[in-house]
């Protein structure tokens, strides 16, 4: 599965601004994937979706040229609305409603859980969407999630838990990233083993955390 250059860079025809096409592209969004769930890559295709989302072909083809550019269009959608809920469990342990190890525990499953476990789609997706998506869309997206925790970390203020440097912090959300990533792409039980997560845990806590009197 290939995408012309067009179609990572501006997945969407033409971008939705009344509530009726909204309606219609989450529509066709919730078809595509529940395609990807029940039919795999083998029954994924833009006269499908069409069919599943109760439309006619062209009114798909009205906002997406192709089914390549649903793919890149979910998987940025996906990724955004992932963001945004990250956000908000490091705004919930910056104001102290939990410690930061349990954040961390929490910040390492949703990104686990994100990338699909224990869900075919979403894992269809991780594994489509890396061959698809711009690579500076990607790299864009993992700077973003490292700039965030880095503001997190310098509001939360703790000795304990430093900001990392530029090159630790890029070393972290690389690895976390790319290791569930590649648990996805390579279809591993990883995903489902709790070990996999804590072994995760291990390193960004062994990393970050500073103990008390430790120079």
């Amino acid at each position: 599965m290939a995408a012309p250059r067009d179609t990572v860079d501006n997945p969407l025809r033409k971008t939705p601004s009344q509530t009726r096409a909204l309606r219609t592209v989450d529509t066709l969004f919730e078809a595509a994937t529940r395609i990807l769930a029940s039919e795999g890559e083998a029954g994924f295709t833009t006269n499908r979706i069409a069919e599943r989302a109760g439309f006619s072909i062209g009114t798909l083809y009205q906002y997406f040229p192709s089914k390549e550019a649903i793919v890149v269009a979910l998987v940025r959608r996906h990724r955004d609305r992932v963001l945004r809920e990250l956000d908000v469990m490091l705004d919930r342990c910056v104001a102290g409603e939990y410690g930061a190890e349990h954040a961390l525990r929490m910040y390492l499953r949703h990104i686990v859980d994100a990338f699909g476990r224990g869900q075919k789609a979403q894992r269809l997706l991780a594994r489509l969407g890396w061959q698809l998506d711009a690579p500076a869309a990607i790299v864009a997206a993992m700077d973003d999630g490292a700039e965030r925790i880095r503001c997190a970390l310098a509001r939360l203020d703790d000795p304990e838990l430093p900001v990392p440097d530029a090159p630790t912090l890029y070393m972290l959300t690389r690895a976390v990233i790319g290791a569930v990533r590649s648990a996805a792409v390579e279809e591993s039980a990883m995903l489902d083993d709790p070990r996999f997560e804590e072994a995760l845990f291990r390193m960004v806590w062994g990393l970050m955390h500073r103990p008390a009197g430790r120079a």
